[in-house]
């Protein structure tokens, strides 16, 4: 049995994915009125995949009610994984798999931390998708959901219900090289992103010279942290994943849109963090930080 935590944009399309699969699936809301409302609306999740839009029943319950739990998806934003695991906690058999899927980094390395007991797995996810209504959620763009345990050891069998279920999923031995790449690219676009109000295409236009003096210092704390990527290897993917997603708004500039505490503290603060904690001197990183705080501040939103 799958357990979802988290009703966001990934947590609905995951659980609506798996049940259409026949997987056995069950959503963890909030509280009693979120649980209500899923009711109300007789525990339907609306998939829109830009080719059809289909109506796929969800069942859904509180964290403080059901069975003991082996398998734990955390779908939460990344500054409120924690607090979501805690409320969970006591479901939680020993030795049960927990599959992180926040942005950013810093949210996971706590999870492993905090459950010794449980295997802890990260993911990298590409999959793009946003919420259009109460229970609507839109596939915007399909991508491969890159899964693997930083402590080693073998890919779990239930991988295989994952990509029947139509989440496309491989199984990576070094999830956290992955995810430090991931890192990079969002603080060389999701920031801009906010502090121009552009889409993910109109970074470049907008930046200039800046970004082109970002990038080496990124390389330098990917270097540091164990990456073998080359510069122009990093320069590359990075170009690519702007052209790519051109038309996309980040996912951080849709939080300011609608008003929502951003993941700067796990994308851009992680980062200045690990430069710190290393001795790096990353000027530019750190200047892009201190800018989108404040961009944040004068919005009437939180800088972490």
């Amino acid at each position: 049995m799958f357990h979802v935590l988290g009703a966001g944009s990934l947590g609905l399309l995951w659980a609506a994915r798996l049940a259409r699969a026949g997987k056995p699936c069950r959503l963890i809301l909030r509280d009693q009125a979120a649980l209500d409302a899923w009711h109300d609306r007789h525990q339907l999740v609306g998939l829109t995949d830009g080719i059809q839009h289909s109506h796929i029943e969800v069942s859904a319950e509180l964290a403080s009610a059901g069975d003991a739990i082996d398998i734990l998806i955390i779908a939460t934003k990344a500054y409120s994984a924690q607090t979501a695991l805690a409320s969970i906690a006591p479901r939680l058999k020993a030795g049960a798999q927990i599959l992180m899927l926040q942005n950013g980094l810093g949210s996971q390395q706590a999870a492993s931390l905090s459950y010794p007991a449980q295997r802890v797995l990260y993911a990298s996810v590409t999959d793009g998708a946003w919420i259009s209504g109460p229970g609507q959620v839109v596939w915007a763009g399909k991508g491969i959901n890159r899964i693997g345990d930083p402590a080693g050891g073998d890919a779990p069998s239930w991988l295989n219900d994952l990509n029947a279920a139509e989440i496309a999923c491989q199984w990576t031995a070094d999830i956290e090289q992955v995810l430090w790449q991931k890192l990079a690219i969002n603080c060389a676009i999701n920031p801009f992103t906010v502090l121009y109000d552009c889409p993910n295409g109109e970074v470049p236009r907008h930046v200039g010279a800046r970004l082109d003096q970002l990038i080496p210092e990124l390389h330098q704390l990917l270097t540091h942290y164990g990456s073998s990527l080359a510069l122009e290897e990093l320069n590359t993917v990075i170009q690519q994943v702007i052209s790519n997603t051109a038309a996309n708004s980040s996912s951080m500039r849709q939080d300011v849109h609608a008003g929502r505490r951003t993941e700067i503290d796990f994308i851009l603060g992680y980062a200045v963090r690990q430069a710190q904690a290393a001795n790096l001197k990353l000027p530019i990183l750190g200047q892009l930080y201190t800018d989108l705080g404040d961009r944040l501040i004068s919005l009437g939103l939180p800088a972490d």
